[in-house]
């Protein structure tokens, strides 16, 4: 059994515990956060311990560790605390839900994790440091670099490819062969028929809200 420290203790910390608490090869040990950001010293019935000295008391030889955050600064913040993980020694887990499709060969680095119900095509390949949440769509031949957060319901056609520290929001889709390119975001909703350019963020329009009297909806 595999005994994890999480790094954080966000709401994205708490949802990581849950998925990790319920899966039968690991066990949740502790938390850990920079000393200045604790403010309890028990988190979801857990220990907190200060990252600065949290080998001190759970030595990279017999713990493993998930850092726990979000995409903050286009995942960069996570990125560098990976790198201190990783500095430390640590190997970062990697959690992929059993009910995630997965079709033939799939290649994915540490501290990636993969939410319920996507879909894993053969010969994707998954750099470290990726989020993939539930719902979503990695077609065939698809690599997903470095440090990358895809959200929920994201649709990537086959052969694309996503540069580091990009944000990809909630049911946008790329056409097949596409590249993204590092440090784009792409915003809920968009359809990416071309490939993107360094740091381009696209966004697409609200649904217009209709101009008529909402008394109007009882007879219909």
């Amino acid at each position: 059994m595999k005994k994890v420290i999480i790094f954080g203790t966000g709401q994205f910390a708490k949802i990581i515990h849950q998925y990790l608490a319920n899966d039968s090869d690991i066990e949740v040990v502790a938390f850990t956060a920079n000393e200045s950001y604790i403010k309890n010293d028990n988190f979801c019935g857990l220990p907190v311990v200060p990252f600065e000295k949290v080998e001190s008391s759970y030595p990279s030889s017999e713990y493993q560790m998930f850092v726990a955050v979000g995409y903050s600064d286009l995942n960069k913040k996570r990125a560098g605390i990976f790198e201190q993980a990783k500095s430390k020694g640590y190997k970062l887990v990697s959690y992929v839900h059993p009910s995630v499709v997965v079709v033939g060969d799939f290649e994915f680095g540490e501290n990636c994790f993969v939410f319920e119900n996507s879909v894993i095509q053969p010969f994707v390949k998954i750099g470290d440091d990726v989020i993939v949440w539930s719902g979503s769509l990695i077609s065939h031949n698809t690599t997903i670099k470095d440090h990358c957060f895809i959200a929920s319901h994201v649709a990537i056609a086959g052969s694309s490819t996503i540069e580091p520290y990009c944000f990809l929001g909630t049911n946008c889709t790329l056409r097949n062969g596409i590249k993204i390119a590092k440090e784009c975001v792409i915003g809920a909703g968009c359809v990416i028929l071309e490939d993107t350019k360094e740091k381009e963020v696209f966004v697409t329009r609200s649904t217009a809200i209709p101009n008529f009297n909402r008394d109007l909806l009882k007879d219909i």
